[in-house]
């Protein structure tokens, strides 16, 4: 695969800088996802010096929690300052797919003054089609640099790396494409699966947005619990409000 080889030099290309600014060379960002299990498979294969970090954000399912803590050991965890439930109360909002301020907060803050390489994919959004393999940014005045060694991998080169090394993956892919938090607003579809099968996250959000609705917010919704019907639902929220009249009218 060329493409297979071309990911394997821009690691080993990168890895002078990576260990100038520490001495453990690469942060790899490992979210226990296939894309993630790509790029440590392919940093070992580099023969590279680095060290994998999984940002534990607080509402990440607890089969990819055992899945990590069980197969890859030696990935080392960072817990976040604040949870997610505590997020959304500073923020006033819950997060929006037009709005992640959560990816912000809980993930991309790290890495700061390190070279990182990240499983992100082209394939994945438009925005990310658009970025390079190598990227410079300035958080807080200090530098991330970053690494996307898969950035124009598709999801089936990703499948049949891991296939052809026979490496496991996550029980969750045996029902869903795509793993992350519950509650991610990047796949209503998931965030309804994950509400139906975990309603304790549900729960803990309905909770959350009580208290945000004692503020004053989503003071258009009847209910907490009707805030997050709307929100993993996909729709706007004029839309949401219009098919609910719809249906009560219909009902009626």
């Amino acid at each position: 695969m060329d493409k297979l080889q071309h990911s394997i030099e821009l690691i080993q290309n990168a890895e002078p800088l990576a260990l100038k600014y520490q001495d453990y060379g690469f942060h790899l960002a490992f979210s226990g996802g296939k894309d993630s299990q790509v790029i440590y498979e392919l940093a070992k294969m580099a023969g590279v010096k680095f060290k994998a970090f999984f940002y534990k954000t607080s509402v990440d399912p607890p089969e990819l929690l055992k899945f990590i803590r069980t197969n890859y050991p030696e990935v080392e965890w960072i817990k976040p300052q604040m949870t997610m439930y505590q997020l959304i109360l500073k923020k006033g909002m819950l997060p929006l797919r037009q709005c992640r301020f959560c990816c912000e907060y809980l993930k991309e803050r790290n890495g700061i003054n390190a070279v990182v390489i990240t499983g992100i994919t082209a394939v994945e959004s438009n925005k990310r089609a658009k970025r390079k393999e190598r990227e410079v940014s300035c958080i807080k005045g200090q530098d991330k640099v970053l690494i996307h060694p898969i950035l124009r991998w598709t999801k089936s080169n990703c499948l049949r790396f891991l296939d052809e090394r026979e490496i496991e993956k996550c029980i969750l892919y045996e029902t869903q494409d795509r793993i992350g938090c519950v509650g991610c607003p990047m796949s209503p579809k998931t965030m309804r699966r994950y509400f139906r099968n975990m309603p304790n996250f549900k729960l803990a959000y309905i909770n959350t947005v009580k208290k945000l609705i004692e503020k004053g917010k989503y003071s258009e919704f009847e209910s907490a619990e009707g805030v997050v019907d709307w929100w993993s639902s996909g729709l706007s929220r004029k839309q949401w409000m219009a098919n609910k009249l719809q249906y009560r009218s219909n009902k009626g």
